[in-house]
Parts: C-alpha cells; sequence; structure tokens
C-alpha cells in the first residue's frame, strides 16, 4: 500500500455583503461573578448581588444594570424580578467568553465543500463608504449591483455558535438574524484544501480576504486503503492491483529502466474521486510498487536484472548468485534461469564488433570454464 497520497483541490467560494447582527465571544469579566451567582443559588436577584457580591445593598444600581446586561445579551432570564441562567449563560459559564452581538454590515466568505465541517470560511465587518463618497457613485453601480437572497448555508447558520474555518483572529462567533437578500460579489479568493490520506491530516491553505490562510481542520475517517482503492476505480487500475502483494500488475514491455531497477513508478491519475467527497486535481502518486503480470513478464523481468548485475567476471558462483537476486522479487513464478552458455552467446551477438565491457565478463568466464 502506498503511503504518499495527497489529494488537494481549490475550493469554489462565494462572497455576501449582508447586513444583520453577528455576535463575537468576548471576555466580560464583570459578568462572571453574576452568572456564578445564578448558577449556584439556581436563580438570583439585585438584592442579592448587591449584598452577596459587592457586599453592600447600597450597590444594588450597579447589580440591576448587571443583571439587566446578562439578560439583553441573552445570558440570563428574568421574571418578576428573579434571574436564572439560560443555556447560553451556561455555555459562557463553561468556556469563560460571552458572545456579544454588533448590529451592522457584514462581509461573508463561504463554501459548500463535503470536505469541509462548515460552510463559513470567514466573517468580518464591511469597510462601508461615507455617505458622501457612496452618493457620488450610487447612481453608477446600483445598476451593477447584484442583489440576491442569502444562499441556504448562510441562512441554516443563524443562531449558531461557530468559528469560521478561515478566520483571521480564530474568536468564536454567533451568527444572528440577517436580512434575507444581501449583495453578492465575486469572490476572487484563493484557498486550496489539502488532504493526507495516510497521516489523516487536512489543512485549509491561501488567502482570503487579503490574508494569509493556514487552517488545520478535521479529516474524515476514512482509511487509506478505502480512499486507494477509489483511485484504483478511477483510474481503470483495480483490474491491475494485486492486494496481497500490495503492488500493481505490470507488462515488463511497458516498464521504463527505472521502474524495473526500482520496481515501482509514479502513477498519473487525471480526474481522481473519491465517493462522498467529490473530485479532486490530478494527483500523481509516487514510489507505486509493481509487480510482473505473467510468467513470461516475469522471466524476462528477471533475465533483466541479471544483465545488470554483470559488473565482473561472470563465474559459476558469481553467475548463481547473481540469479537469485535477480529472480527473488518473481518467487512466485519460479521463472527458469538461462544457462551462461546461452547468456553469453546472446551478449557475443549483440556486441557484434567490440565488446562491451558485460559482454566481455560473461564471453570470458565462458570461454575460460571459469
Amino acid at each position: 500500500m502506498n503511503e504518499s497520497v495527497v489529494l488537494t483541490r481549490r475550493l469554489s467560494i462565494q462572497g455576501w455583503r449582508a447586513v444583520g447582527s453577528i455576535a463575537k465571544a468576548e471576555r466580560r469579566k464583570e459578568l462572571d461573578p453574576v452568572l456564578l451567582r445564578a448558577g449556584e443559588m439556581g436563580e438570583t436577584s439585585a438584592a442579592d448581588v448587591a449584598e452577596h457580591l459587592f457586599f453592600a445593598r447600597s450597590r444594588r444600581v450597579i447589580a440591576e444594570r448587571l443583571l439587566r446586561i446578562g439578560t439583553v445579551l441573552g445570558l440570563l432570564e428574568e421574571n418578576n424580578g428573579r434571574y436564572t441562567l439560560t443555556e447560553s449563560g451556561k455555555r459562557a459559564i463553561a468556556v469563560g467568553k460571552i458572545f456579544v452581538p454588533e448590529y451592522g454590515t457584514w462581509d461573508i466568505w463561504v463554501s459548500e465543500d463535503p470536505l469541509l465541517p462548515s460552510p463559513i470560511l470567514r466573517i468580518e465587518a464591511a469597510d462601508e463608504p461615507s455617505a458622501v463618497a457612496e452618493s457620488r457613485r450610487l447612481r453608477d453601480r446600483e445598476r451593477e449591483r447584484s442583489f440576491r437572497e442569502l444562499p441556504e448555508e448562510i441562512q441554516k447558520s443563524q443562531g449558531k455558535e461557530l468559528t469560521p474555518l478561515a478566520s483571521a483572529d480564530g474568536i468564536g462567533i454567533r451568527i444572528g438574524e440577517l436580512e434575507r437578500f444581501a449583495e453578492a460579489a465575486d469572490a476572487r479568493e484563493s484557498l486550496t484544501l489539502i488532504w493526507k490520506v495516510p497521516e489523516r491530516k487536512l489543512r485549509l491553505q491561501g488567502e482570503l480576504g487579503g490574508r494569509k490562510v493556514d487552517s488545520e481542520l478535521e479529516a474524515p475517517g476514512r482509511e487509506l486503503q478505502e480512499i486507494w482503492g477509489a483511485l484504483l476505480a478511477g483510474g481503470n487500475l483495480s483490474n491491475d492491483w494485486d492486494p496481497r502483494r500490495g503492488a500493481l500488475r505490470v507488462f515488463f514491455r511497458e516498464t521504463t529502466e527505472s521502474e524495473r531497477a526500482n520496481m515501482s513508478r509514479d502513477v498519473l491519475f487525471p480526474a481522481p474521486s473519491v465517493p462522498g467527497f467529490g473530485e479532486f486535481d490530478p494527483v500523481t502518486v509516487e514510489g507505486v510498487d509493481i509487480a510482473a503480470r505473467s510468467y513470461n513478464d516475469a522471466r524476462d523481468w528477471a533475465t533483466w536484472r541479471l544483465r545488470e548485475r554483470v559488473r565482473d567476471y561472470a563465474t559459476s558462483a558469481r553467475y548463481d548468485e547473481w540469479w537469485e537476486e535477480a529472480a527473488e522479487p518473481f518467487a512466485e513464478y519460479s521463472p527458469e534461469c538461462p544457462s551462461r552458455t546461452r547468456f553469453a552467446r546472446e551478449a557475443r551477438d549483440v556486441a557484434a564488433g567490440a565488446p562491451t565491457t558485460r559482454a566481455w565478463h560473461l564471453m570470458a568466464a565462458e570461454d575460460w570454464g571459469l
């Protein structure tokens, strides 16, 4: 089994400029004691916070203010002056951060790719032009601007907490309510997924919004054998693959000298595809083991390997040793060793004129009976 399968593809990215509410995770230390008090006691009040956290009933106004902030942020729920934690409040205690909403205009980049755990790549506050600058070009731009309904993947993400995959700061966000129609933009971005299958590593690299991106994602839990089988099937090589040997069966005549010597080849898959994960860029898998397809291929291959080993006088002992080494990879076929006499004669015939060093080593050993 080959251990160098790396699949890549460039993401298809959409850019949107939307209006609505986005909450970013922030640390609000002033609210931590209030939330903890509500969690410990089951409920709390302004009087309770003032007395037990500020140790002064006179600070009830400050306590009420903090409780109202917690309610506005969705961390507390108020009922007749009594405050209890919401699910968001419980999560805020667990992670130590609070989602603080901000209403405005946002640039959102998305990509619908089966390898991505979320389609949201990045969300940033949009750089809105000044009123004067906007009024100057509004008339010209109005015809060019394209407003469309936000794609389903963004609409489904409303209300969810996530960390955008290509976030510039790594801060978690919660997507609030967005206006249904937004301005679509051509996203001239370049992000590539790199899936190192044997290592079960997946990275997202490139550039988005003028910033470099290099994020590690969770790779699919697929075995290398399964992915390799998909590549072979897509390359019409399934019938040539020998799973027992972990090698590709090939014709000897279709191998290069380098492949014959190394017993491996680099295999190009022009259109690799993995079920459930789509198509990828063309990939060359290096160092794939190869083996003889038939007895004749094994015999010719072993003979070639024998010829390559003749670098000294081919004495009977050396000749037998060289053949054993040459034929070892083809033991399943038990190829017949060519006699040294025939081998030397063939070398002499090929040499015709002045013999090569290899031919001389064969002919001399045969003629002298070494």
